[in-house]
């Protein structure tokens, strides 16, 4: 594309997050808006290189609407438009679902699912102007069942049939829809430490060893695709969940 896009990244302030949001700034020439609830150090140094002409950084939570009806108001106040959307924000809690606690379900599915739409309905008529791209950030866990993985496995798969359900409704307007299997890359830390405590061992042995080997990807391999969608995904691919390392995405990897 030849002009500035303007894209809106959810959970931009470290990990998978912080290298789309560098990479959307670098390799892209984009204009980025930001939600998340911290504005981490990371985070403040980005909007520092490149200025708030470049970067929009928001505190909010991508849990509540109103957080991200906002987020779709000052991104177009400022800049006029919407190209696309990388909804990258959630939480992995690993517990059996004997155990989870029923008075955090609600907002836990406000949190990494239930966003997606908060996000996306103020943002569709931005995006049918342009013809805008939605990536959706997915998991491998959405297809398989990991003892302890339940309530994550379940937002994920629930985000797979949303992208799907929104790429027929938009495809009419161009709106193009990805959910993108990202890797092992994200919250590895996290796992290894609370993970052997409610998953089971044979499963757990899987991330220890990724870690061990040297396995995990860098952040910057996925998130090349996932930038690249954001900015020129093709309508062809429109609703699919789709691994960054598929050889459709090659141009972007």
């Amino acid at each position: 594309m030849s002009k500035s896009p303007v894209i809106i990244l959810t959970g931009a302030s470290r990990g998978l997050g912080l290298a789309v949001l560098q990479l959307l700034l670098s390799n892209h020439n984009a204009r980025v808006t930001t939600l998340s609830r911290s504005i981490s150090s990371e985070l403040q140094a980005v909007v520092k290189q490149y200025g708030q002409d470049r970067v929009l950084p928001i505190q909010g939570d991508v849990g509540r609407s109103e957080d991200n009806i906002r987020v779709v108001e000052e991104t177009v106040k400022k800049w006029g438009e919407i190209d696309g959307l990388i909804l990258n924000a959630g939480t992995i809690e690993p517990k059996k679902l004997d155990s989870v606690p029923i008075d955090s379900l609600a907002s836990y599915v406000q949190t990494n699912l239930l966003s997606t739409i908060y996000l996306v309905q103020p943002a569709l008529p931005h995006l049918r102007k342009t013809k805008g791209k939605v990536v959706l950030i997915s998991s491998g866990a959405s297809t398989t069942g990991y003892q302890a993985w339940g309530l994550y496995s379940m937002a994920k798969a629930g985000m797979n049939s949303l992208a799907r359900t929104l790429a027929a409704e938009e495809k009419e307007n161009e709106v193009a829809v990805f959910a993108i299997r990202p890797g092992m890359v994200n919250m590895q830390a996290l796992l290894r430490n609370e993970g052997p405590a409610t998953m089971h061992p044979d499963e757990m042995v899987k991330f220890q060893n990724a870690h061990k080997n040297g396995e995990l990807l860098a952040p910057e391999q996925p998130g090349s695709v996932i930038a690249g969608l954001a900015i020129d995904g093709s309508l062809e691919l429109t609703g699919e969940y789709i691994n960054w390392a598929d050889d459709r995405l090659k141009s972007f990897q």
